[in-house]
């Protein structure tokens, strides 16, 4: 094995060394996930709030005129299970057809996701919004004590709520070196997708140059006239990797 092999082998092997810790820490929950700070739930919520309120003064009107007609006896009681149930609905409801989002939520860029980063099911979104009238009196101090900002309804569905950020897909070579395994094409594509997470600038350039001196070697007329000043973008160009 070359030591570029080595180094790649390594450094993958690191990778994957964080993602496990970051799994398992604070009550079984990522910790590289992009939480939503109490600040941004906050807004989603009051944009949420004034249009269930707009919802709930319409309903009420209605069932005040009904009430008018002689339905006094039980059109107050459907008028109140009626708030209610918009205001369980819509949040349930939202989150379970957008993928864990409400108007609000996508006003703010948040979503609702499970403990470890995947889509929430409808059970669990459910479930953290079935005491939603609990967490207004108690939510934000809740989510203001949290690390993770979870309110009560949070913590019994096992959801977090995160900034949506859209997934890119992993780079895929245009072109490769005559004689190239799989194997070497899938090092140089697992690289060139993890390198804008590396932490360390002077190690993910080091490990471009390295590659590129690969792709020197193997065909040199995929680095001829390129500016190396940038390893990693001239990595890209070199094998014909569109500009993200």
């Amino acid at each position: 094995m070359s030591d570029l092999d080595r180094d790649l082998n390594r450094a993958r092997d690191r990778a994957r060394d964080r993602e496990r810790d970051s799994i398992l820490a604070l009550d079984n929950i990522r910790l590289d996930l992009p939480v939503a700070g109490v600040g941004g739930r906050c807004l989603a919520g009051l944009v949420d709030g004034v249009l269930l309120a707009v919802l709930a003064l319409l309903w009420l009107l209605l069932w005040i005129a009904i009430a008018g007609w002689g339905a006094r006896g039980w059109g107050i009681a459907v008028a109140v299970a009626g708030v209610f149930l918009l205001e369980w609905g819509y949040f349930a409801g939202m989150e379970i057809a957008t993928g864990g989002r409400t108007l609000g939520k996508m006003a703010l860029g948040l979503r609702v996701v499970a403990a470890e980063g995947a889509a929430a099911g409808a059970g669990a979104l459910l479930v953290r919004n079935l005491v939603r009238d609990v967490d207004y009196l108690v939510g934000v101090p809740l989510m203001a004590w949290d690390p993770l900002a979870r309110r009560l309804g949070d913590r019994l569905g096992g959801t977090v709520v995160v900034h949506d950020r859209p997934r890119h897909p992993a780079p895929l070579c245009g072109r490769v070196p005559d004689g190239w395994s799989p194997r070497e094409v899938a090092i140089a594509e697992s690289f060139l997708a993890r390198a804008p997470q590396l932490g360390d600038p002077a190690a993910r350039d080091a490990m471009a140059r390295q590659l590129l001196a690969r792709v020197e070697r193997d065909a040199p007329g995929f680095v001829a006239g390129l500016d190396r000043g940038d390893p990693v973008r001239a990595l890209r160009l070199a094998l014909a990797v569109e500009e993200g």
